[in-house]
């Protein structure tokens, strides 16, 4: 590893070390592959130099070396991929995305790939009390009133009467956000956040309604207050900094990939890829055991996690997302992606679970650890037509994406949490 002058800095070198703004803002994550994004923000906040430890396949004196490591890093991947078409163009782009992302990540933390290969898989926790008990439920019993919402009733039937009376102000949106305290925390983080592209801080709740606007202040506000609804799940039942980092991941690359699809709203994909999971908080909170067995059965088995709880529930988290989201009176677009994100209509009118059908797959697909995560779910060729985006986007999808993914878990995490704040 050795230190570079930003003027010497070049596309496709790796970082080393995480490269940090003024205040302390993560404008490049220790192991990612450099770009030109990632150059032009670093010159804009005055980063002088960076810590690289590899040049990527660019440089001439490392070709041979991040060539074997790549190889190396697509044998290992390739299991995880079963499910994805690796010769169509979508496929074939995200796998080699993976594919060096991997290995730019391995020589960042001097992985020992054949020590990788031998790590069991499992992204959560299993213990043996877990296992074993028989269930028999439906999605309807399982979001019944025993799920503890919080404070999401009030604040949701409040938010929802201010959208629709036309003269509700800011600082009345403002004032009912402002109740539940946690929930006004994280949505300042949020907007805060390099994701909005704030130049000045936002201290308050009514300046974060002004700058983000009405309808999509009170989408994104929705969203956190439902996943606020479980934050007290158990840290030892399940590797809940995996679920939220995924969650993060999915509503970034939804957004950034909605802002090049006319006729989709970037913050309505946002929230869709935060909430795209949550019938799996609901399964992990009323069936641990179930979700442990599933979890067994995705990684023996290479299943999908979707499949693998079908094959032990006789259901997946999408329907217990959408029968929780209707009892909750959601918006219609919101449900209907969490029902649908593994398998979209393809319609022009179903774009927006399009979007997060495919930033589920980006993110799964792109995951660190790479060689332990979940199998990489499979792609509705009729959703990504739909899109109508072509397959190159994907790449400035994964540049633009790997700050912002950080900043938009730690919403949920402070560094070194493993518990959601």
């Amino acid at each position: 590893m050795v230190k570079v002058s930003i003027e010497e800095v070049k596309n496709g070198m790796v970082a080393g070390k995480d490269v940090s703004g003024q205040h302390g803002v993560l404008l490049l994550p220790k192991g990612s592959v450099i770009s030109e994004e990632h150059l032009r923000a670093m010159r804009a906040f005055g980063v002088r130099d960076v810590e690289v430890v590899a040049q990527g396949p660019a440089d001439g004196d490392d070709d041979e070396g991040f060539a074997e490591v790549l190889a190396r890093c697509r044998a290992l991947l390739r299991p995880r991929f079963a499910a994805l078409d690796l010769a169509a163009p979508f496929g074939q782009m995200v796998f080699e995305r993976a594919a060096a992302r991997a290995a730019a990540q391995a020589l960042a933390e001097g992985l020992d790939l054949d020590a990788a290969a031998d790590t069991p898989s499992l992204t959560g926790f299993a213990p043996e009390r877990q296992l074993f008990g028989p269930e028999n439920i439906d999605p309807a019993s399982l979001v019944s009133g025993e799920v503890e919402l919080a404070t999401l009733p009030e604040v949701h039937v409040r938010l929802l009467e201010a959208l629709q009376a036309e003269h509700s102000s800011a600082q009345d949106l403002a004032a009912i956000i402002g109740r539940d305290p946690s929930l006004s925390a994280k949505l300042l983080r949020l907007v805060n956040s390099p994701h909005y592209g704030s130049r000045a801080p936002i201290d308050s709740i009514a300046r974060a309604v002004a700058m983000v606007g009405r309808k999509e202040l009170t989408t994104l506000v929705l969203g956190l207050a439902a996943l606020t609804a479980f934050d007290d799940i158990e840290p030892g039942l399940w590797d809940m900094r995996a679920f939220w980092r995924h969650a993060a991941a999915c509503a970034v690359y939804a957004s950034l990939l909605a802002a090049a699809c006319p006729g989709t709203a970037p913050d309505r994909a946002f929230v869709g890829g935060l909430l795209h999971d949550i019938g799996q908080l609901v399964i992990l909170r009323k069936l641990p055991a179930a979700a442990a067995r599933a979890l067994l059965l995705s990684r023996v088995e290479g299943l999908p996690d979707a499949e693998a709880e079908t094959a032990v529930l006789g259901f997946d988290h999408a329907l217990v997302g959408r029968t929780l989201l209707t009892s909750w009176h959601f918006p219609e677009t919101l449900t209907r992606i969490a029902a649908d994100h593994h398998h979209p209509p393809g319609d022009v009118a179903s774009r927006e679970t399009a979007l997060v059908h495919v930033a589920d797959i980006l993110a799964t697909a792109w995951a660190w650890p790479a060689f332990s995560g979940s199998p990489v779910p499979a792609l509705s060729e009729a959703a990504w037509r739909s899109l109508g985006l072509p397959e190159t986007l994907l790449a400035e999808v994964a540049a633009a994406g790997d700050d912002r993914v950080c900043d938009i878990e730690a919403v949920f995490f402070s560094r070194g949490q493993t518990t959601p704040q």
